[in-house]
C-alpha cells in the first residue's frame, strides 16, 4: 500500500495545533481502560467493479475492542490512549456481478468464500483542554491497519495484504452528571485525502461504580467509514452498530 503525501502534510500541521495546547495536562496521574464488542452491521461495497457488502453475504458480526489510556500532570507532553480493533468478516456467496480484489477477477456466477480483515491499531496523542464535570480532548491518532482482503473460488485465489498508517484528527468529550455516576460522550477520528475518506465516532451513555477502581460499564453506538481507492485493493464501507463495554479507572 502507498502512504500519500498527504498524510505527512496532515501530520505536521495536526502535531502543530496539539503543540500549541502543550499547557493543557491532567492535574492527577490516571489509567483508564476498557473492553467491549460491538454488534457491526456492512453496508458499501469492495473491489472493481464494485460488489455490494449484500451480495458478498456479509452480514452482522460480532468485533471486539479494547484500549488502555495513561493521562498526567506533566505540561509539553501529551496523553496517551492506545486501542486495539478487530473488524472481520467471513461468507461465501455467488457472485451476482464480477469481483476484483488486486490482480485478479472471479466472475460472476462463481462461488466465492471472501475473508475481509480490516482491523487497526490506534495510538492517541491528546492533551486536556477542559478536566472537570466536562472533560475535552483534542489531538492526533496515529492509525496502523494490518489486515486483509482475501478471496477463494474452486479455481482462482487471490490474498491482498492492507498495510496502511494515517494519521487522523482526535477528539473526545464527555459529561459527567456530578454525584451520581452517570456520563455521556462523545468520540471522533477523521481524515480525507485525495477522495478517501476514513472516519469513525462513537456516542456513549455510562455509569461507574463507586469503588476502589471505579468500574463501569457503558453502552453506545458506532459507526465507521472506510472508504479507501488504492492500486491494491479499493473499499467504500459502512460499518455500525451498537456496543457495550465494561471499563475501570484508577
Amino acid at each position: 500500500m502507498k502512504l500519500f503525501s498527504t498524510f505527512a502534510r496532515f501530520s505536521l500541521s495536526s502535531i502543530a495545533l496539539t503543540v500549541t495546547c502543550h499547557t493543557y495536562a491532567d492535574t492527577v496521574f490516571g489509567v483508564y481502560a476498557g473492553a467491549g464488542t460491538w454488534q457491526s452491521e456492512y453496508a458499501g461495497d469492495i473491489g472493481k467493479p464494485a460488489t455490494s457488502a449484500n451480495d458478498l453475504g456479509m452480514g452482522d458480526n460480532n468485533n471486539n475492542f479494547y484500549y488502555i489510556a495513561i493521562e498526567h500532570p506533566v505540561p509539553f507532553f501529551p496523553n496517551v490512549k492506545l486501542q486495539q480493533n478487530n473488524i472481520t468478516s467471513k461468507q461465501t456467496s455467488i457472485l451476482e456481478n464480477n469481483l476484483s480484489i488486486g490482480n485478479i477477477t472471479y466472475p460472476s456466477g462463481s462461488t466465492v468464500a471472501t475473508d475481509f480483515d480490516l482491523s487497526y491499531t490506534d495510538a492517541a496523542l491528546y492533551y486536556e483542554l477542559l478536566d472537570n464535570w466536562l472533560t475535552l480532548d483534542v489531538g492526533v491518532t496515529l492509525r496502523k491497519y494490518s489486515g486483509h482482503l482475501q478471496a477463494e473460488s474452486a479455481s482462482l485465489s487471490d490474498k491482498t495484504d492492507i498495510d496502511i498508517s494515517v494519521p487522523l484528527a482526535y477528539g473526545h468529550m464527555q459529561f459527567d452528571l456530578p454525584l451520581t455516576g452517570f456520563f455521556a460522550g462523545f468520540e471522533g477520528n477523521y481524515i480525507s485525502y485525495d477522495g478517501n475518506d476514513l472516519a469513525d465516532y462513537s456516542a456513549k451513555i455510562g455509569y461507574s461504580f463507586d469503588s476502589a477502581l471505579d468500574l463501569g460499564v457503558e453502552v453506545g453506538y458506532r459507526a465507521m467509514t472506510v472508504n479507501i481507492d488504492d492500486d491494491d485493493a479499493q473499499t467504500n464501507l459502512d460499518i455500525k452498530g451498537p456496543y457495550a463495554a465494561a471499563i475501570f479507572h484508577f
